[in-house]
């Protein structure tokens, strides 16, 4: 094969991935699948799968009664991510650059405030756990930042 036909060939190649991806929404769009930080269709099914893995880690903790106060305080909250709402896109794509930074900031400091209340809560029920209770937490809970969910 010569080099132009190379260099055509790798240009509808190029155009046709492109176009999947403008087609897909640019990798904005979610689809179906978004849970309730995405704002997509199956909220209700993001937090069934948390309130199942929830409740396997409390079986897994197995509480004594003195425990269950802080676990109820603890496990009432929404995940970190639960209740937070990105900005829209489409209005993001009607700010100037400033703006879009300043939305994205304001949603940062939004995020930060709710992790920091999270973090407040875990703390306080980490606290009541024993030495081997705690290590069956950290092993189940994620990571920051982990989209697999709990560990199993």
């Amino acid at each position: 094969m010569n080099k132009t036909a190379k260099l055509i060939l790798a240009g509808i190649t190029i155009a046709t991935l492109a176009g999947s991806a403008h087609a897909f929404g640019g990798g904005r769009d979610c689809g179906d699948w978004g849970g309730p930080m995405m704002g997509g269709k199956n909220s209700e099914r993001m937090t069934k799968m948390h309130d199942t893995r929830m409740a396997a880690l409390h079986d897994k903790l197995k509480l004594s009664d003195k425990q269950e106060g802080a676990w109820k305080k603890f496990s009432a909250l929404p995940p970190v991510m639960g209740n937070v709402t990105r900005p829209d896109p489409k209005e993001l794509d009607k700010l100037n650059a400033p703006q879009r930074l300043e939305k994205g900031l304001e949603h940062m400091r939004t995020m930060e405030t709710k992790m920091a209340e999270h973090l407040a809560a875990l703390k306080e029920f980490y606290a009541v756990l024993t030495p081997e209770q705690q290590k069956i937490f950290d092993e189940q809970m994620p990571t920051p930042g982990e989209r697999k969910g709990y560990r199993r």
